[in-house]
């Protein structure tokens, strides 16, 4: 079985993206359930993990956000780097300059 590929977002495009995901689906839970997570007890935290830069998305949960929000995948996948390019303090400051202090670590 293959290995789906998986996508690191840089956090001052993934905080921000999430976010307006989180808006329109009106809760992170709700945006979790129409991007595939099946959970009935915590459908959101896969997606919180990739809120504060914990794991990365899944291609085919990005392309799912992607045609929620009405962005095409190559315009997400600009923002792409490697998972040593990610810092804490980066996702710190992005989590508390788009309102999610309860997550900034």
């Amino acid at each position: 079985m293959a290995q789906k590929r998986k996508v690191w977002l840089i956090a001052d495009f993934r905080i921000p993206l999430i976010r307006e995901g989180i808006e329109q689906a009106d809760g992170i839970n709700r945006l979790a359930r129409i991007i595939g997570y099946r959970s009935r007890i915590h459908p959101a935290w896969p997606l919180r993990q990739i809120l504060i830069g914990r794991q990365p998305f899944p291609i085919d949960r990005l392309e799912k956000l992607a045609y929620f929000l009405h962005y095409t995948l190559d315009e997400i996948l600009r923002y792409e780097v490697s998972s040593q390019r990610l810092a804490n303090e980066h996702n710190d400051r992005a989590l508390k300059s788009n309102g999610f202090f309860s997550y900034s670590v």
